[in-house]
């Protein structure tokens, strides 16, 4: 909701869009002190990542990416990072994971299983297809969405990227609750609901408490 992403949003150093206050309330709502985040579309590991943040935070990590530059640039932020942590024992760095390739529906779930508790899809592509073949079930899903359609909207842009509305549906489909739009849409899994208890409707039939409306603008600038 607009609400929940105006008290939470906050950029720490790395998301672009409030992600990282959003993520740190909600890790603190399911009581998760560690756990495992996957990137996908992970770009150099720094730039406008919605996971990096937990990682510094002792959570273990996996970015993949299927530019060769980019995948070679976020081993090489992330072993400095390593080196700098490892002299201050107190935000010590469990080991980060880089996968160069690119994910597709076929094989996504090579990628995400089980054990991943926050998901991040960024492939300036079909993220909308590969959340629908995805079997896992992490906790929380962050997805890139199309904002430049209005949320009434159903349809996919000529990258394959979902609007607001298809991929609400299939967060509900797939067993998940929208808890806000930040440009990306953010779900939790349903059985952390009662979590989040400010949280009315489905996102669906009251969209205008959920979409961005500057988002329609910004795209219309841009």
């Amino acid at each position: 909701m607009l609400s929940f992403l105006h008290k939470y949003a906050k950029d720490y150093i790395f998301s672009q869009n409030g992600e990282e206050g959003v993520l740190q309330e909600c890790i603190h709502r399911l009581n998760l002190r560690y756990g495992l985040a996957v990137e996908i579309g992970g770009n150099d590991g720094v730039f406008c990542s919605n996971i990096a943040y937990l990682l510094t935070h002792g959570w273990g990590g996996v970015f993949v990416e299927q530019d060769f530059d980019l995948y070679e640039e976020s081993i090489n932020n992330w072993t400095r990072r390593l080196i700098r942590e490892s002299h201050d024992d107190s935000h010590l760095l469990r080991p980060v994971r880089h996968q160069c390739s690119r994910v597709t529906p076929s094989n996504v779930n090579a990628f995400v299983d089980h054990r991943c508790d926050v998901l991040s899809l960024d492939t300036d592509g079909s993220d909308y297809e590969i959340f629908k073949a995805l079997n896992a079930k992490p906790k929380i899903v962050i997805i890139e969405i199309d904002s430049s359609y209005p949320p009434h909207v159903l349809a996919f842009n000529s990258d394959g990227a979902g609007t607001y509305r298809n991929t609400v549906e299939l967060g509900i489909s797939k067993g998940y609750f929208l808890l806000c739009h930040t440009g990306n849409l953010v779900f939790a899994a349903n059985e952390y609901r009662e979590s989040f208890p400010e949280i009315e409707g489905d996102g669906l039939s009251n969209a205008e408490l959920y979409f961005n409306r500057a988002w329609l603008k910004a795209e219309v600038a841009a």
